[in-house]
This record gives C-alpha cells, sequence and structure tokens, in this order.
C-alpha cells in the first residue's frame, strides 16, 4: 500500500521575485527533486511518492509557466529552468540531492547535474531523455514544431469538467483514464460557476517544447553522478535499443537502465513500478 502521508504544497520566492509552488513529502536525509514534463504540475508525482520508503523525502515543484508558479517572460530554456532549480534548492537549505525528471523534467534534470556536480547525487530521467535531443533529424523536427504549435493554439477554457475531460482525451490519447483524470482535478482551476481553465500557460509550454531539439550531448558527457533511465515497455521512442545507444553520450559515468510497464507517463500509468525502479537504484548507486 503506498504511505498515505501528505504531499503539502508552499510557495518559494526565489530570484527577480518569481514564486514556485512546491510540493513535498516529508522523510529521510536521502533528497529526491521530480521534476515534471511540459504542461504537467508537481502534483503528478504524488502517487509515486506515496509508494517510496521513508528515506526518501521528495520534493515535486511546479516549474516557471506552469501549475501556480509564476509565468515570467524568459526563454525557458532546459539551463533556465535549471537555475530556477538551483535557487529552489538553495531556498530549501538542501545540500546535496537526487533530481529526476520526464520530458522537459528530464532536461532540466540534465543540465542540473552537469551543472552542479557538487550538490548532485544521482540523476533520473523519467521516461529516458527524448532521441531529438541528441539526434536532429528532418523527422524530429517536424514532429517537435507541430506539436508545440498544437499546443500553443489549444483551448485554455472549457464551459464544465466534462468539457474539459474531453479535451484532455482527445489532447492526450495514449494516457489512462486515471491520469485524464488526474489532469483535469489537479493542472486545471475549477471556478464556483462550473467553469474550468487550464493551469499551465500553452504559449510558453509552447516555447519550451521546441527545446526539445537542442542537442544535449555535451551535457551528458559533463554529468558524473549515478545515472538512471526508466524507459516505458510500450514506449515507440524509447526502446530498449534506444536507451542502449543515448547512453553512450553518458562518457562519465555508467547509465543503469530500467524497464516499467507504461508507455510515456510512468507517473500517471504506473506509480508503483515507477517507485520500485527508483528504490533499486537508490539501493544499487546511491548508498
Amino acid at each position: 500500500m503506498p504511505d498515505s502521508s501528505a504531499f503539502n504544497a508552499s510557495d518559494l520566492i526565489i530570484g527577480n521575485g518569481l514564486k514556485i509552488h512546491c510540493f513535498h513529502k516529508a522523510g529521510g536525509e536521502l533528497n529526491l527533486v521530480l521534476l515534471h514534463p511540459s504542461s504537467g504540475y508537481g502534483r503528478m508525482w504524488e502517487p509515486a511518492a506515496g509508494y517510496l520508503d521513508r528515506r526518501f523525502s521528495v520534493y515535486a515543484p511546479d516549474q516557471r509557466g506552469h501549475g501556480d508558479s509564476g509565468r515570467p517572460d524568459g526563454e525557458y530554456s532546459a539551463e533556465e529552468l535549471a537555475k530556477d532549480l538551483r535557487a529552489v534548492v538553495d531556498k530549501l537549505g538542501l545540500k546535496r540531492i537526487v533530481v529526476g525528471g520526464h520530458s522537459l523534467g528530464g532536461r532540466v534534470a540534465l543540465v542540473f547535474a552537469a551543472w552542479y556536480p557538487e550538490i548532485t547525487a544521482g540523476l533520473i530521467m523519467v521516461a529516458g531523455p527524448h532521441l531529438s535531443n541528441f539526434y536532429q533529424t528532418r523527422d524530429a523536427v517536424k514532429n517537435v514544431y507541430g506539436n508545440s504549435y498544437k499546443t500553443m493554439v489549444s483551448p485554455t477554457a472549457f464551459a464544465s469538467r466534462a468539457d474539459a475531460l474531453a479535451f484532455v482525451k482527445e489532447f492526450r490519447p495514449q494516457d489512462s483514464e486515471f491520469a485524464w483524470q488526474h489532469r483535469v482535478d489537479h493542472n486545471m482551476n475549477h471556478a464556483s460557476d462550473g467553469k474550468v481553465t487550464v493551469k499551465y500557460d500553452p504559449v510558453r509550454v509552447a516555447e519550451g517544447l521546441t527545446h526539445q531539439l537542442i542537442d544535449l550531448k555535451k551535457y551528458a558527457a559533463a554529468v558524473k553522478c549515478p545515472t538512471a533511465f526508466i524507459r516505458g515497455t510500450r514506449s515507440a521512442e524509447m526502446t530498449p535499443e534506444a536507451a542502449l545507444d543515448v547512453a553512450k553520450f553518458w562518457t562519465s559515468t555508467e547509465v543503469d537502465i530500467y524497464s516499467v510497464e507504461a508507455r510515456i507517463n510512468l507517473q500517471l500509468e504506473n506509480p508503483k513500478d515507477l517507485a520500485t525502479a527508483i528504490t533499486d537504484f537508490a539501493d544499487k548507486r546511491l548508498r
């Protein structure tokens, strides 16, 4: 059974007055910071956090432009968000962390680990890194810009919860029923008159999505801490062969590859087995 300990939320003010909304589950001395994907939110890590044992103190911020955090102007690159994360870590007084992330969060975690080795004990790439960040093919460019535009022009307001749910199901057809419901419940604002609005900024999310084409090989080569790829077994992109291929760019450390029964959003599709993979990695590399 998952730990029912509270996933508490608080607001942090970092550089230039930026508000970062951050969730926290108290635990032991192993500080695990988990970063959501584009159009995601910190609370999506709560189910997985519930399956982690008490040695883990879990932190899950809403990154800028997402959730209940601020939406300042900026480039919304992995580098910019990694600087935000460093400010959050310093504000929280954390001296050593394991940083993990999915998609956008994975890019940020990778840059963070490369830039700040003195405080990074481990790196976890949930669903594996995007291949487009290592191979900028014509098909990758078309796919990334297509998804970016689709996100930028997507609706942000709905007359009812039912309409919002219908949109999420159409926009994210590969997600599970639980994931659809969770997104509507926790990634949208619900007004007293029944109207619903998304919590993320679609323009900023679209801007961030274009960074899936930035070459990250130099950051991978700079990572010195233990690293894990946790891939979904039904992922069309991060196949076992692709994971092994991308892992070769981590030239300064060994990469452990784990497989979890899921497609893409492991944290909502199969949080229990995701937590097991994180625990196995901690047992093996983070003693």
